[in-house]
């Protein structure tokens, strides 16, 4: 497969977020583009959905394009909306509730990467055990 270094939105690997409430769109990872270090994603969650807790052993930030929700990390509830980035260091639980009013949109980002490749193996299932 040829490594590609740009990487529009709708070629993106794309399927079901876990829980069923949304969409993931893998932009860059190593099969695709070679990045050994982080990937980056574009998932939209729908409006009202409350996520499942769940952590990875890998860093990683959110980056909001659209829409509002609450974000859970270790605990602690933050309000986010557009313009705002939200990190979680690896192994700290979290979770995102969206806002009932509109869908939310965010690139994340994996520093390493990992859990995209749950994603594209297991889909809507990826993170339902954890």
């Amino acid at each position: 497969m040829e490594k590609k270094y740009v990487v529009p939105l709708k070629d993106a690997v794309t399927g079901v977020l876990h829980g069923g409430g949304g969409t993931f769109r893998i932009l860059i990872d190593q099969e695709s583009s070679g990045a050994k270090y982080f990937s980056c994603l574009v998932n939209t969650m729908n409006k009202g959905v409350k996520g499942s807790e769940h952590k990875h052993d890998v860093e990683h930030l959110w980056y909001i394009l659209s829409g509002k929700g609450t974000m859970y990390i270790g605990g602690k509830a933050y309000e986010v909306g557009p313009e705002m980035a939200v990190f979680a260091p690896a192994g700290e639980l979290h979770r995102i509730d969206v806002g009932p009013d509109e869908d939310l949109t965010y690139v994340v980002v994996y520093a390493p990467p990992g859990p995209e490749q749950q994603l594209k193996q297991f889909g809507a299932k990826a993170f339902d055990q954890r």
